[in-house]
């Protein structure tokens, strides 16, 4: 098992996502691994964590793992995700490697049938049949898993793969009588296939086979694709004037006549897409007034995001993960014809990266420096708390269930350099979308000084006046709060605020606390001071009175004391001479 582990930690997948809703039932069936990888620049490895719809095999223990029954590394992935469910920490490049290749596969039909994936639409006019047109894949894309259901993000600039395929039915001939007729193909084609968004034809193309690429989308818009079929038929028909019917035949020369029709027919399909938007990103660096070595930054993505990188390498990882699975519908190939529908294993299997949040938190994957200091530290991650999302049944993966979608990140360094947080880079869930955003707006946790008054003290009560300023320009800080003991005020527009503590020590301890440096317009450092409490000593008068009242106490005691010893000579206390 161990070999499991380190095989996860190479991958860049060591996170737990456990927890989650009720799965969704998958819509595939079969065998999801395709028979003809790895193929297309994706080596082995990669390949068998493309295909999460699998059937995984729980069942396996550590001795499956064991160098002793692993001939290879490649038997090791094999295994390793047949037992699981392996989730990338990026979209992955290998979806986009392998849809490119496979997509070169699709073999179509003849005159006579149509190839098409199970999932296609098909469509029948009066001479094409089976008519159709698919959508390979959108690349890059991620389909992103929420609570209300999923949504396919987009780039703004991308490209759709398209196939499309018919078959021609022509009507039957006649070869007796006097009157006969002959139909055939004499031409058809897929004359064109055009890309639109939104009713606004973007690109086109022509043939079973389609590659569209589109720029510079935004918003929601629905990605249609429409491909026109056209097909030339030739119809002859041949009279005979003089026909002899007790031999069957014609006396004569034949009447010929040629004809040519042409039909034609438009198919289509769309998709529903958002593009994924990193347009309001927006944040702030932070220095410090008494740290020189410290930086800060908080940066506001406002949508999903992958990863935030700073000075190079350096980033920080979000809670969304990224699974990919074969496209619904494409498992199985079916070949039409006018009598015969078949099917088999498709060899054209597109992959889908797909994003859901998990229970792992936020965090720095970059390795330490040498002295153990990480080059970045998460400080918070806040957004809106929302209920995590269903994944189907044949994925082995699990959401968290509720989780914070995190808008907004607050960031430090010891070990960087100040120029760190100038630029930061926001990665979308999209493969390939960044951002690079210049934080231009800086702030300063400036630094303060608590001071502690204490104007009114008695045994059981005292009033402490706490005045806060800034410890360079002596100025009046007016937001945090004073705690002393288990008592905090906030400050008021002064800078002061007045606390009652209740049975007050000697001294007394209190702390200036501002609101944290990433949560407000204005930060400031900590603070401390100690107090005196005034010693509560009792006036003249009521010494003199302390000593009156003791006296008369004790007199009557020590007379009744002596008393005693007197009346027994001596024998209680040896006062008295007992001779």
């Amino acid at each position: 098992m161990v070999a499991v582990f380190a095989f996860l930690l190479v991958s860049s997948s060591t996170v737990v996502v456990t927890g989650g809703m009720a799965p969704v039932t998958p819509s595939d069936s079969g065998e999801a691994v395709p028979d003809d990888g790895p193929d297309y620049g994706v080596n082995n490895s990669t390949f068998q964590r493309l295909w999460s719809e699998d059937v995984d095999n729980g069942n396996l223990s550590a001795d499956d793992f064991d160098d002793a029954n692993i001939s290879s590394r490649a038997e090791f992935a094999h295994r390793l995700a047949r037992s699981t469910d392996i989730p990338f920490a990026r979209p992955p490049q290998a979806t986009e490697d392998w849809n490119s290749g496979d997509f070169g596969d699709y073999n179509p039909g003849d005159r006579s049938s149509s190839v098409h994936p199970e999932g296609a639409s098909l469509d029948d006019g009066v001479y094409i049949k089976d008519a159709y047109v698919s959508i390979f894949a959108i690349q890059p894309s991620t389909v992103l898993h929420q609570s209300n259901g999923t949504t396919q993000y987009i780039a703004s600039d991308g490209k759709v793969r398209v196939i499309s395929d018919y078959r021609v039915a022509t009507p039957q001939g006649d070869q007796n009588g006097s009157h006969r007729e002959r139909w055939s193909v004499d031409r058809t084609s897929i004359e064109s296939v055009e890309l639109s968004a939104d009713d606004q034809t973007i690109d086109s193309g022509s043939g079973h086979q389609a590659t569209l690429q589109y720029t510079g989308l935004s918003g929601s818009p629905r990605l249609t694709v429409e491909a026109n079929i056209t097909v030339t038929l030739r119809h002859v028909t041949l009279d005979c004037p003089n026909w002899n019917s007790s031999i069957s035949g014609c006396d004569g020369d034949w009447t010929r006549n040629i004809e040519t029709p042409e039909v034609s027919k438009t198919v289509s399909t769309s998709q529903p897409v958002v593009v994924n938007r990193l347009s309001d990103i927006t944040g702030k660096r932070v220095q410090f007034e008494a740290h020189d070595d410290q930086i800060g930054a908080v940066v506001h993505p406002n949508t999903e995001w992958s990863t935030i990188s700073v000075d190079g390498d350096v980033r920080a990882r979000s809670n969304w993960w990224f699974y990919t699975a074969g496209s619904s519908g494409w498992q199985t190939m079916v070949t039409s014809t006018a009598t015969n529908t078949s099917r088999a294993a498709s060899s054209v299997r597109p992959v889908q990266v797909h994003a859901f949040p998990s229970r792992q938190a936020p965090y720095v994957p970059t390795e330490p420096a040498d002295n153990g200091e990480h080059p970045l530290a998460i400080e918070e991650t806040w957004g809106t708390e929302q209920a995590g999302p269903s994944l189907p049944a044949n994925i082995d993966l699990e959401s968290a269930n509720p989780y914070v979608n995190a808008d907004s990140i607050a960031l430090s360094s010891t070990t960087l350099d100040e120029s760190a947080f100038r630029e930061v880079t926001v990665h979308g869930i999209v493969r390939g979308q960044s951002r690079t955003v210049s934080l231009a707006e800086q702030q300063t946790v400036r630094e303060t000084n608590l001071t502690l008054t204490v104007t009114e003290a008695n045994a059981t009560h005292a009033v402490v006046r706490a005045m806060v300023t800034e410890n360079v320009t002596d100025d009046a800080v007016t937001t945090g709060r004073v705690t002393i003991g288990n008592q905090t005020t906030a400050l008021n527009s002064s800078g002061v605020a007045v606390i009652t503590v209740s049975n007050p020590s000697l001294l007394v301890h209190g702390r200036y606390q501002s609101a944290a440096w990433w949560r407000t317009e204005q930060p400031y450092a900590a603070s401390e001071d100690i107090a005196k409490t005034p010693a509560n000593f009792p006036d003249l008068q009521t010494l003199i009175q302390l000593v009156v009242v003791t006296i008369l106490w004790f007199i009557p005691v020590v007379v009744l004391v002596f008393g005693f010893d007197y009346m027994s000579n001596g024998a209680l206390l040896g006062f008295t001479n007992r001779t």
